[in-house]
């Protein structure tokens, strides 16, 4: 493969040489010259075409032969951990189709000048995909040409499995004090000093942000005087200080399956008993089956405990396509009197009643998305519906969303059904039947000309990417790439396209029911985006792509950071960056004075000495008029010992507080204040290892609370960094057998600054009706300890293990007003008085809505 520039390409050089001899103007007549530059061109195209066919690698698996370096020019060293500054640099692509293909660049944040460009670099893109297919079937060409034809393909795919674990559970429906104590007299002492000292009135209802001034969308939300929560297909609201005042009930609309669109099944008669002990069971359906749809709201509020209750009859699930399930709230943003839920529909492409003809689309979306405003100012108690002011349907599968004041935004993913465009190019095919490799090419290569067109105009509009004529907003395709390799990484450079979607959540009441506009950004993507980091005016969408290491011929991961501004009213493309290594989590991004911070992990498995490398880059994010690069300017040297990774990470302000594991747990300070020069200023080396970190002041000096685990428990470490040289863990505490999702949620973990209590959800699950617990437990926090005050148990084991629940699981959150706790897991939340541990009320959701579903308890 040749590398090319922009100029190079647009003006190409000629192809022939004049047949003018160079040293007269008399032009050549010699017929033996003649024949032996026909022979000779023959044997030239005959060794290139073999060196083509020889050097071309695929996606994943790099050609060995790398391109040989002209002489007197010295072979390129990649630093891998410095990023090169590149120009706009393109890539043949190998095959029978001319295609160029654009490296990732910073130009690439220069978006597009007309659509006719977009669509000029998407038929490149198609052109490229359908090449790297057909030079791979054209490789299998002796097995087709001795096997005769048929569906068996040569080549052998693996695929991934996932591995659906289920996160462990922990005791029920009241509250207990703590069974675990520290057995030393000073934690002892702490304890009952805490029983005896009234706690403080105290409120803490705000998400858990990572950012302050940005609110991150969650499943619950609250303005102090109510709470929202979104429980599968249903938002429930309700008085945040009682909720036995009354709820509101808003259940998304849904057209359930009837029976004439699946003739060939019949319900299954069940029916849900609640006992007196308020374990929901399964019994055999009688003639009469009670209809209810919505119970008064005394009756979802009060305590769970009461007579059995007739509900209506259930409905087996029916197979694909015929079963279409409810709708999905997938998240919840509020902002003063508006309430904005993304609402989730199964895509008609993937359910559809038997014998419905559909459309073949571009794109393999699997959810229909909605953006739904309520009003949650006025909000009825009564059991009735929140009021719906207005909605909008928007494109994509919903990755995250955010809120910066007035301003909304909404991430989704869109991933391009490129199946539909190559489907006709592999060689099982039946008109290939019987042809060698070379015939094959060539019915490929018109096949699949004949389909570029079309399918990127349709493709155009199943993506909406052409506004008003507009397509500037759009980061230019590109192969997530870097290095120097004339090899194009990526095969498909059209799989996701990713959308930054803004919309003014302070439109009137009558902009949103009649004339409800949003606004959006995007750009194509390789895959799925790792992580999205979000502040004010700026989105960063990272994906992690590939480097060429040419002193190992080998790729290793990258992290590329395409930057939208999103100060204004439209989202529009930035910045570009990359940073070697691939980041942990959403944590490992973030901006401080004017510059952006990348904590990665770099992993070479061929390195004897150590396979792992740790850094942090520090990147200056250009000003309106100085390009589309975020500069690098500055580095660490590698954190942690040898073979550690980074497993928790947060920036505050020029700090930054690492963890890296493998054996032990190493505890880092960084010094950012001077971005050119990042630096460690202090370490600590502890057991285990910490997955969150969460900054707190005690009585004056500074801490980071880590929560994480160690010896299959979970572990809730103290750090004083109040001497930042000379960090210590200070307090530590381990509930053996346990698990908490705070960990990797971060969203489900609350600190009350004021009282000093942490509040956590804790999981036991023993795969057996006893000692199953899911619910949260309370600590109070001092500088020298870590006590368990509180347990909360939301459902009691054998529920947890054999109960009958609604196709809904509330993920754990926990709210605090005037020191009254309320906790949201499961089926169930329950309000705690945090100074004399007793339950305040009960609500039982599942109850609330008269319940005739039939799932497991951990229902996702």
């Amino acid at each position: 493969m040749m590398e090319e520039s922009a100029e190079d390409i647009e003006n190409p050089p000629p192809i022939a040489a004049s047949k003018t001899n160079p040293h007269n103007n008399t032009p050549s007549n010699d017929p033996n010259k003649k024949i032996k530059i026909a022979l000779l061109s023959i044997f030239l195209l005959t060794a290139i075409v073999l060196a083509i066919s020889l050097g071309v690698s695929f996606q994943g698996n790099p050609s060995n032969n790398v391109e040989e370096v002209g002489e007197g020019e010295e072979t390129p060293e990649l630093d891998q951990t410095t990023p090169t500054v590149e120009a706009a640099t393109y890539l043949v692509s190998p095959g029978p189709i001319p295609a160029r293909i654009r490296m990732a660049t910073p130009t690439i944040a220069n978006g597009y000048k007309s659509c006719a460009d977009l669509k000029d670099d998407i038929l490149n893109a198609l052109n490229h995909l359908a090449n790297t297919i057909i030079v791979q079937q054209s490789r299998n060409g002796g097995w087709y040409e001795h096997h005769g034809c048929g569906r068996d393909d040569p080549v052998l795919i693996l695929e991934d499995s996932l591995d659906d674990t289920i996160s462990a559970a922990p005791q029920m429906g009241k509250v207990e004090a703590a069974a675990t104590m520290d057995d030393s007299s000073a934690a002892a002492a702490a304890y009952s000093g805490f029983q005896s000292e009234a706690v403080a009135k105290e409120d803490s209802y705000e998400t858990n942000n990572q950012v302050q001034g940005v609110d991150e969308a969650d499943f619950v939300k609250s303005d102090g005087k109510h709470v929202f929560t979104a429980y599968g297909d249903v938002i429930f609201a309700w008085n945040a200080q009682d909720a036995e005042k009354g709820l509101s009930i808003t259940r998304m609309p849904y057209n359930d399956t009837s029976d004439k669109d699946c003739p060939h099944f019949e319900p299954m008669p069940v029916d849900v008993i609640w006992g007196e002990d308020d374990v929901p069971s399964i019994e055999p359906l009688t003639e009469e089956v009670m209809t209810t749809n919505v119970v008064s709201p005394d009756a979802g509020a009060t305590s769970s405990s009461g007579s059995p209750v007739r509900n209506r009859k259930a409905s087996m699930i029916m197979p694909m396509p015929c079963y279409k399930p409810k709708p999905q709230i997938l998240s919840l943003l509020l902002r003063g009197p508006r309430l904005t839920a993304i609402v989730s529909e199964e895509s008609s492409h993937y359910y559809s009643p038997f014998g419905a003809e559909t459309e073949t689309s571009t794109l393999y979306d699997y959810q229909e998305l909605t953006i739904k405003v309520y009003d949650a100012e006025n909000v009825p108690l009564d059991g009735s519906p929140l009021i719906l002011i207005g909605e909008k349907k928007i494109k994509g599968n919903y990755h995250d969303a955010r809120s910066i004041d007035n301003h909304g935004i909404v991430i989704t993913t869109s991933q391009v059904n490129t199946d539909s465009f190559t489907n006709e190019l592999y060689r099982w095919r039946p008109q290939y039947c019987g042809m060698n490799s070379t015939e094959y090419e060539a019915l490929a290569k018109v096949t699949a000309l004949n389909k570029t067109e079309s399918f990127m105009e349709k493709m155009m509009k199943d993506l909406e990417l052409e506004l008003d004529g507009n397509c500037e907003g759009i980061f230019q395709v590109a192969s997530i790439q870097a290095g120097d390799s004339k090899e194009v990484y990526d095969s498909n450079l059209l799989d996701q396209f990713v959308r930054v979607i803004g919309f003014d959540m302070d439109m009137s009441t009558n902009q949103l029911a009649n004339d409800f506009t949003t606004s959006s950004s995007g750009t194509f993507a390789a895959g799925w985006p790792d992580s999205i980091y979000v502040s004010e005016g700026f989105a960063g969408v990272v994906n992690v792509g590939h480097s060429f290491n040419p002193s190992k011929n080998s790729w290793e991961d990258s992290t590329f950071v395409s930057g939208f501004d999103i100060s204004g009213e439209v989202p529009k493309p930035f910045a570009f960056a990359r940073a070697p290594g691939r980041p942990l989590n959403k944590f490992a991004t973030d901006l401080y004075d004017n510059h952006l911070r990348i904590a990665t992990t770099t992993t070479d498995w061929t390195n004897t000495d150590s396979t792992t490398v740790n850094q942090i880059f520090v990147f200056e994010v250009p000003s309106e008029d100085q390009g589309r690069e975020m500069k690098l300017v500055g580095e660490t040297e590698h954190l942690g010992k040898k073979n550690e990774r980074i497993t928790a990470v947060r920036f505050k302000g020029d700090r930054a507080y690492v963890v890296t594991f493998e054996q032990i747990d190493p505890f880092y300070v960084v010094d950012l204040g001077k971005h050119s020069d990042p630096k460690v200023i202090g370490e600590l080396e502890i057991p285990g290892f910490s997955q969150y970190l969460h900054e707190l002041e005690i009585e004056g000096d500074s801490f980071m609370l880590g929560l994480g685990r160690q010896d299959n428990g979970i572990k809730i470490g103290l750090f004083n960094i109040t001497d930042e040289k000379n960090p210590v863990q200070s307090a530590f505490h381990l509930e053996k057998q346990a698990s908490s999702s705070a960990g990797t949620d971060s969203l489900a973990f609350r600190y009350l600054p004021i009282s000093q209590l942490l509040i956590i959800p804790k999981s036991e699950w023993t795969w057996t009706e006893e000692g199953n617990f899911d619910g949260f437990v309370v600590y109070s926090i001092n500088s020298t300890h870590i006590t368990p005050v509180h347990e909360i148990q939301h459902a009691d084991s054998r529920s947890i293990y054999r109960g009958c629940w609604y196709n809904a699981y509330l993920r754990p959150r926990s709210l605090v007003f005037q020191s009254k706790l309320t906790t949201l897991l499961s089926h169930s939340v329950l309000s705690t008085d945090l100074e004399t541990g007793d339950t305040l009320f009960d609500l039982n959701l599942d109850r609330a809505l008269n319940n005739t579903e039939c799932h497991g308890y951990f229902y996702w």
